[in-house]
């Protein structure tokens, strides 16, 4: 039988031929088919292999993105629950107040915070915890809360090194409250808290105790809850069958807790499902569910190593972390740490990690669907050729902008250092060797102008000073009438010219004066000054130290005796105030006087008749008083320290002599005329003075007032090596050795060889007004408190002085006529070796001593002092000792008692002495306490022993 085959058919599959002599149609056919279809099933096969390795890529990153979106979600609230720790701390701890707070937070948020404690030094009297049950805050006593296991005074490990602004996070702990009261009766309270803690400082800086705020670790659970349901804000898909859980560990290992449905938000904790099928030891110390699976489990320690290292990623697995295998279906588990900041300036540290588990289908199902798409190949070509070119583009950027950035940066800070070399591109490389070679010319003219300018102050410092252009720029266009008059009285400032006035006005008339300034001010020239300039000039002036002498010599110093008034009166004395008759009598350091010299004082000047020791005969006197102290009479009246009729009985007229400091445009003066003295004195032809000397004489503080230049010009000129005196010949203070000894402590040493012991120093005019009261304050201070440099005659200055206008006594009261008025002033120069002086042969010169237990002063406060002060005051707006330069001119008895006084709102002066926590004088407390006032910090009020110092309307709240 014949088979029959179609023509085409037939010469197309004839074998009767050899393939060399196949056609090309059979070629095309038998050969580029097949070819094309397995060119085309190669095409299709990697088009699929790329395909799915990237979707499967992208839906890994998807899953990682939702384990970093709900990593990110628990940091941030632990960084909120701490900011919020940190606000806390900074303000009142009042429970009252926190428990608002807390419930006010609980309204607002959910139910997020659950303890608020504070655990101070001061035991239970200084603790608190208050309780959020969900319906309300309560406050549990101390005793309770320290019974309870892992309650919230239980620390693990106190702060070795607490800082403010410090916050320590616990692990999360479990804690059951017993007896906890709610609405209707108690009950028992099981909480899982993670606890916050920060230490609280007080206004000095010393640590007050710990202030804790915990965190509902449900409230947290919640959280992973809705990031792995569709209610994700992540969610994608909402028709997919989506299969997720999230977990959360300690870098420890322990599984705490994993995420439930979202439509339970009461749950308890639980791990059930992520520790199923694991084997591991299961309770921790404070969290009885936590789960840490064995050493056999390496994939899931390997994702907690990650973790620790603070490295996020995902890995492919099977269930219960095993390796995937062909049959069981693979889980993408994400892991990312969860960071936490605990202080300023500290790196994030890994507080825990998050662990997601992702065992949808979704990866499964879109890889079939891409088998059928090889178009999808070309998309992805295109996507890869832009994603290169991107790169490309941005690597050969990133060389141009890193070195304008850094560029940018050396000029920002003033930075020619020349460019240190990189991995550059080469017109990167060019780029930056020509910024280099500018760098190196502008070092070149900077150093260049440094050394000019170093020269040229070198040689202006080098420069003798003319004194007569100097003065000529002090000195005011109007001549002083009464400087020809007081040729003792140096200097050319208003104040000095105001003081000349105020003595020729008190000369003029014959009522007593009271004369208040610092230690080396001048009182005793002043009275001198009033004494020559007066009628009573050719008369004796007779002055008596009232602080160097006991109450029986002082007494007899005064008023004289009778021979034989006692044993070894042999003779008969007539006492000072017989001795200065027709004359004056000068009682310096009338403050220091006894209560029964006080009472002596008081009938002498009433009556003007004193009774000698041993007479029977009272004898009248012609003599004027002039008083001078260093401490306010009036203050010391209201302590009972000072008799304040003896006070009204002195102050007829006050004048006060504030100090050098006041006054600087007089140094010039004094520096000339004190090396003129000098020059005498030791011999030496007259001195000059350099450019420099003179400007750390400007710069100086004057602790010592005058007395204490006189001392530092008679120092230079004595050990001077030429006849000029440069700034390295002046030694300021008591001597180099304490110079060095102090430098390291003290901020001004480092400028001022030899300075210690520099403390605010100040005053003001104290005047008797028509009422009987005083106006104004004396002034206190490191100068007051002590005289730190030995006695010579100097001269005193005076600045800014304000004229008072001159009033009659409220009670009609005069001498000689006039009446009774006071003058301020400010400012004068006296020279006590320029003329003779009458004194009595047994009274002895007095200088202003220091009260007993004054440390005069100390150094002026270190930074770490004033910033801590500063940052108490920038809670009060409008504190006027957030200024630095004013707060260190305290004195360090001042500073250490300063945050009490803004805590309490006042201070007594006992309580002022307590406070130092050392031997201090009542009369140190009390000068204190004044400069207190003349700085408008505080005021006084009430009188005698229920006096009180309270803050001014701008240092309260």
């Amino acid at each position: 039988m014949r088979f029959y085959r179609p023509p085409i058919i037939g010469s197309v599959f004839r074998t009767d031929r050899s393939a060399r002599e196949w056609s090309i149609p059979k070629r095309m056919l038998l050969v580029g088919v097949p070819l094309l279809a397995a060119v085309l099933a190669c095409f299709a096969f990697v088009t699929y292999k790329v395909g799915a390795h990237y979707l499967t890529t992208a839906y890994s990153r998807n899953s990682l993105t939702r384990a970093k979106a709900q990593a990110h979600e628990i940091a941030s609230r632990l960084e909120t629950a701490r900011n919020e720790l940190l606000f806390m701390a900074d303000g009142i701890l009042d429970p009252k107040r926190l428990a608002r707070y807390l419930q006010g937070r609980t309204e607002a948020e959910g139910l997020r915070y659950r303890e608020i404690a504070f655990q101070g030094n001061g035991g239970k009297d200084d603790a608190f915890v208050l309780l959020n049950t969900g319906r309300g805050v309560v406050s549990i006593p101390p005793d309770t809360a320290l019974a309870t296991r892992f309650g919230p005074f239980t620390r693990q490990s106190a702060p070795t090194d607490p800082q403010p602004g410090q916050v320590y996070l616990s692990q999360p702990l479990e804690v059951i409250y017993p007896s906890v009261p709610v609405p209707g009766g108690v009950q028992t309270l099981p909480l899982h808290v993670i606890r916050l803690s920060t230490p609280v400082f007080a206004e000095d800086g010393t640590m007050r105790g710990m202030l804790l705020l915990s965190l509902d670790v449900v409230a947290l659970r919640n959280v992973l809850s809705l990031y792995a349901s569709q209610r994700s804000p992540l969610h994608i898909y909402p028709q997919e069958s989506e299969r997720y859980r999230s977990f959360m560990f300690d870098p420890a290992g322990w599984i705490l807790f994993q995420s439930e449905s979202p439509d339970l938000p009461d749950a308890d904790l639980s791990n059930d499902v992520v520790r199923s099928g694991l084997q591991g030891d299961l309770g921790r110390t404070g969290l009885d569910i936590a789960f840490r699976p064995g050493p056999e489990n390496e994939n899931y320690w390997a994702m907690v190593s990650e973790v620790q290292a603070g490295r996020a990623g995902l890995s492919t697995l099977g269930s219960r972390f095993a390796d995937a295998a062909s049959l069981n279906r693979s889980s993408f588990v994400s892991y990312v740490p969860i960071v936490f900041r605990g202080g300023p300036g500290q790196l994030p540290s890994v507080y825990a990690g998050l662990g997601f588990i992702d065992t949808s289908f979704m990866v499964m199902a879109s890889s079939y669907k891409l088998a059928g798409a090889l178009s999808v190949a070309l998309g992805l070509g295109v996507f890869v050729i832009t994603i290169v070119m991107v790169s490309m583009g941005v690597r050969i950027a990133r060389p141009l902008i890193q070195l304008a950035n850094a560029i940018e940066n050396k000029a920002a800070e003033d930075d020619m250092s020349p460019m240190q070399d990189a991995l550059l591109p080469r017109e990167a490389h060019l780029l930056r060797k020509g910024v280099n070679m500018i760098l190196a010319r502008l070092r070149e003219v900077v150093q260049a102008s440094s050394l000019h300018d170093a020269r040229s102050l070198a040689a202006r410092k080098r420069q003798k000073v003319c004194f007569d252009t100097e003065l000529a720029v002090s000195a005011s266009d109007m001549p002083d009438p009464d400087s020809e008059k007081m040729p003792g009285i140096v200097g050319v400032s208003p104040a000095v010219k105001s003081l000349r006035a105020l003595i020729r006005k008190a000369a003029s008339i014959a009522a007593d004066v009271l004369i208040i300034g610092e230690t080396g001010t001048g009182k005793e020239l002043t009275a001198e000054a009033i004494h020559a300039n007066s009628s009573r000039a050719k008369g004796p002036f007779v002055s008596i130290n009232c602080g160097a002498l006991d109450e029986n010599l002082l007494l007899d110093a005064l008023f004289g005796h009778v021979k034989g008034a006692f044993s070894e009166a042999k003779g008969e004395r007539k006492g000072a105030f017989l001795a200065a008759d027709g004359g004056t009598l000068h009682l310096d350091e009338i403050g220091n006087a006894s209560p029964k010299v006080q009472q002596a004082l008081l009938r002498a000047l009433s009556v003007r008749r004193i009774r000698p020791l041993g007479s029977d005969d009272e004898i009248g006197f012609d003599a004027r008083i002039i008083a001078a102290t260093n401490v306010d009479l009036l203050e010391s009246a209201g302590q009972g320290a000072f008799r304040e009729d003896l006070y009204y009985r002195l102050a007829v007229i006050t004048i006060k002599t504030p100090p050098l400091r006041e006054r600087r445009e007089d140094i010039p003066a004094l520096a000339g005329y004190f090396i003129k003295l000098a020059s005498v004195e030791t011999g030496r032809t007259l001195m000059g003075l350099s450019r420099g000397a003179l400007d750390a004489l400007l710069r100086y503080p004057w602790p010592g007032n005058v007395r204490e230049i006189r001392n530092v010009i008679t120092r230079a000129v004595a050990f001077a090596e030429s006849d000029i005196i440069y700034e390295e010949d002046l030694r300021f203070g008591f001597s180099d050795a304490g110079a060095e000894a102090s430098a390291e402590a003290d901020p001004v040493a480092a400028e001022w060889p030899g300075v210690t012991g520099l403390s605010g120093l100040s005053g003001s005019v104290t005047v008797a007004s028509a009422g009987g009261h005083q106006q104004g304050r004396a002034g206190t201070g490191a100068g007051q408190g002590g005289e730190a440099y030995p006695a010579s005659g100097g001269a005193t200055g005076m600045t800014d002085a304000s004229m008072a206008d001159v009033s009659p006594n409220g009670g009609g009261e005069g001498v000689g006529g006039f009446p009774v008025a006071s003058f301020p002033a400010d400012g004068g120069a006296f020279d006590d070796a320029a003329r003779p002086r009458r004194r009595s042969s047994t009274m002895g010169r007095g200088y202003d001593a220091p009260p007993a237990g004054d440390d005069a002063g100390g150094a002026p406060p270190t930074r770490e002092v004033v910033e801590r002060s500063m940052q108490g005051d920038r809670a009060r707006p409008g504190a006027a000792l957030r200024d630095a330069d004013v707060l260190a001119s305290l004195n360090p008895r001042q500073q250490s008692v300063w945050p009490r006084i803004l805590r309490e709102g006042g201070i007594t002066r006992s309580a002022y002495q307590q406070a130092l926590g050392a031997e201090v004088s009542v009369r140190t407390a009390q000068y204190d306490l004044q400069d207190f006032m003349k700085r408008g910090v505080l005021a006084k009020v009430g009188r005698g022993p229920a006096s009180r110092y309270v803050l001014t309307e701008d240092y309260r709240g």
